[in-house]
C-alpha cells in the first residue's frame, strides 16, 4: 500500500531493496520491507499530473466598439440642478436611488462615475436624460510611407 521505490538504500540498515515511506519517531523515512516494522506505513503519495493550461490566444476586443450610450458631458452638474428643481436635498434623492448621502454628493461633484445602473434611478427619479448615444468615429489609417531625409529636414523647422 505504501509507496514502492525501486533501487535504494534503506535510511536505517542501507540494504538495498523497495522502499516504503514510514514515520518513525515522528520522522519521515524511506525504508526497507524489514525495517517497516520500526514506524508506521505512511500511505501512498498519489502522483499529480500536472494540468497544462491551454495557450490563450491573445485577441485585442475594442471595448468601446460594443458602447451605445454614454453618460453626457457635466452629468454633476445637471444632476444637482435637477434635483434643486425638484426641492430635493441629497439625502433624499440617496433614500429614493438607494445611495449614501455622500456618495449623491461625490456623484455631483463629479468625483465618482456612478455605476450605469445607478445613473438609470435617478434618470427615472429626477426625470432627466444623463445618457446620449455613442457615435461611431470612423478611423482613417494613412498608408505608412518610408520616411526620407527631406522629411526629417521639414520637422526640424
Amino acid at each position: 500500500m505504501g509507496c514502492n521505490i525501486t533501487s535504494m538504500k534503506c535510511e536505517i540498515c542501507g540494504k538495498e531493496a523497495k522502499l516504503k515511506r514510514v514515520m518513525v519517531e515522528s520522522v519521515e523515512m524511506m525504508v526497507c520491507h524489514e525495517c517497516s516494522k520500526y514506524g508506521i506505513v505512511l500511505p501512498e503519495k498519489r502522483r499529480v499530473k500536472p494540468v497544462l493550461k491551454k495557450k490563450s490566444i491573445p485577441y485585442s476586443k475594442d471595448v468601446f466598439e460594443e458602447m451605445t450610450v454614454e453618460i453626457v458631458p457635466e452629468w454633476g452638474r445637471k444632476i444637482r440642478e435637477a434635483r434643486e428643481k425638484k426641492g430635493m436635498s441629497r439625502e433624499e434623492l440617496g433614500a429614493k436611488v438607494g445611495e449614501k448621502t455622500s456618495t449623491i454628493a461625490k456623484i455631483e461633484n463629479e468625483d465618482l462615475r456612478p455605476p450605469d445602473k445607478t445613473v438609470k434611478k435617478i434618470e427615472k427619479v429626477l426625470e432627466i436624460k444623463l445618457f446620449q448615444k455613442v457615435e461611431k468615429e470612423i478611423v482613417k489609417h494613412r498608408e505608412a510611407k518610408p520616411l526620407t531625409l527631406g522629411d526629417l529636414l521639414k520637422n526640424e523647422k
